[in-house]
């Protein structure tokens, strides 16, 4: 569970080859074409804040201090419904963030893009 909550944050964060990344890319590419600094700025800025909270988080489920006490997940958690679910949904921000075409393209011909 931790490396499906690792790739989570880091589409969140838009780190290259995530779904997230994608999503600000276009955002910045908009407000560079229509001159909206003020957008790009928040959302460099917000990232930046984000990316600083992501990594405490992933830093400590990776690295903990030896006198805590460990929460585990139960073993062959993935078996069950929900980790089944929580498995597939990391593999498609990771794939919406290597292959984007055939998210782009449902965009486009949906008519959501200008």
């Amino acid at each position: 569970m931790t490396a499906v909550l690792t790739v989570m944050m880091l589409s969140l964060a838009g780190i290259p080859l995530t779904a997230g990344f994608i999503g600000k890319f276009y955002i910045i590419a908009t407000g560079v074409e229509y001159h909206q600094w003020w957008l790009v700025r928040s959302l460099v800025l917000g990232s930046a804040i984000g990316v600083f909270y992501y990594l405490r988080v992933m830093v400590t489920l990776y690295l903990m201090e030896p006198n805590l006490r460990r929460h585990d997940a139960q073993l062959h958690w993935e078996q069950r419904a929900g980790g089944v679910m929580l498995l597939a949904i990391a593999l498609v921000a990771f794939f919406l963030g290597v292959y984007p075409q055939p998210l782009l393209h449902l965009v486009q011909q949906s008519g959501l893009a200008g």
